[in-house]
């Protein structure tokens, strides 16, 4: 079977390719557009939507791009994309190659995802899977229950003459929060960044479900704003005298939730990653005969050996905490997490 390393990104010695490398690289193959699965890399194979988005935010490459489901020769091996469901143009990378089927998930959510394409369990004899919420703790409730914790939080804040301001990665979760408010027909205005990015959906050819505005402070009244996480503590908000913060991020299952964001007003479990059975069920679905597990703990690759498949743990995300012997006082190991990604 082809071998599988991590060293500042994911790459496959036999064939010299990297796969959404940390730094940057002559050629690299990249699943989504988040800014920690990308580089300033020369050249990139990507699906139309990513490298548009790569394009907005490293500037200009050679870009090779590929729609979903179609199979191209590389020489050595064949790509072909599907989607994962993660944020726009998010892909899983089938490679083929010596007779084997190896799949990258990249970042993969298997529940539907109202700004993004269906992901798809792709059949495979090793499956590389992203396995952040690889904790049975990390079950999410039903979507439709978490969308209606939202509408109430927004309408609470909007008759108490509050300005709810929904917290959310600025890819992905954003345009996701931003359809799911238009559908509701509330009045929606957005930070500048994820503005340029609800454009760039349009420009893919995404429709949302009404009109937006773009952030203007003296617009706000009767609005809800949606915001990255990191803006919290910046004067944009915090000159918001009546806010009502909301934020939406998978970690809010985690004890340490309010903890890690002090000052929010509602935590909501709405998250663009697989949770626990549904890492489990694409590890059994996808058929393969090797399973290897990275961006998550090593004990999610345990628990599928305890199902009677072969998994292994390759690597944690760089941005995660480091594990310690020593146990950290809970509101350190808060915010050591709170650097982590708000996925």
């Amino acid at each position: 079977m082809l071998r599988v390393e991590y060293k500042e990104g994911l790459y496959l010695p036999d064939l010299d390719l990297w796969l959404d490398a940390d730094g940057p690289r002559e050629h690299c193959v990249i699943s989504h557009g988040h800014s920690d699965h990308i580089a300033e890399h020369k050249s990139i194979v990507a699906t139309p939507e990513t490298a548009r988005i790569f394009q907005h935010r490293r500037g200009e490459a050679k870009m090779t791009t590929q729609v979903y489901g179609e199979r191209r020769d590389y020489g050595r091996y064949a790509l072909t994309f599907y989607p994962a469901g993660h944020c726009l143009g998010s892909a899983q990378i089938l490679v083929e190659a010596d007779g084997e089927r190896l799949v990258y998930t990249g970042d993969i959510k298997l529940r539907p995802n109202v700004a993004a394409e269906s992901a798809v369990i792709v059949p495979c004899d090793t499956l590389i899977m992203e396995s952040t919420f690889g904790d049975p703790h990390y079950r999410f409730p039903p979507d439709v229950a978490t969308f209606d914790r939202l509408y109430a939080g927004v309408e609470r804040a909007l008759s108490d003459d509050r300005v709810p301001v929904v917290l959310a990665y600025a890819l992905g979760k954003s345009q996701e929060a931003l359809e799911l408010l238009l559908r509701r027909g509330y009045r929606v205005t957005l930070h500048g960044s994820v503005w340029n990015m609800a454009e760039i959906y349009r420009e893919c050819g995404v429709e949302f479900s009404g009109r937006y505005e773009k952030y203007d402070r003296e617009h706000l009244k009767g609005r809800v704003l949606i915001a990255p996480p990191g803006c919290r503590k910046q004067p944009m908000l915090l000159n918001i005298e009546r806010r009502y913060l909301i934020m939406l991020t998978g970690w809010a299952l985690n004890r340490s939730a309010p903890y890690m964001y002090k000052g929010v007003d509602l935590i909501l479990p709405l998250s663009d990653h697989a949770d626990y059975d549904d890492l489990v069920r694409l590890a059994r679905e996808s058929g393969a005969e090797r399973i290897i597990t990275m961006h998550g703990e090593p004990k999610f690759a345990a628990a599928l050996r305890e199902l009677g498949l072969n998994a292994e743990h390759l690597a944690h995300h760089p941005g995660a905490p480091a594990k310690t012997k020593k146990r950290a006082p809970k509101k350190a190991a808060a915010t050591a997490v709170n650097r982590s990604l708000f996925d």
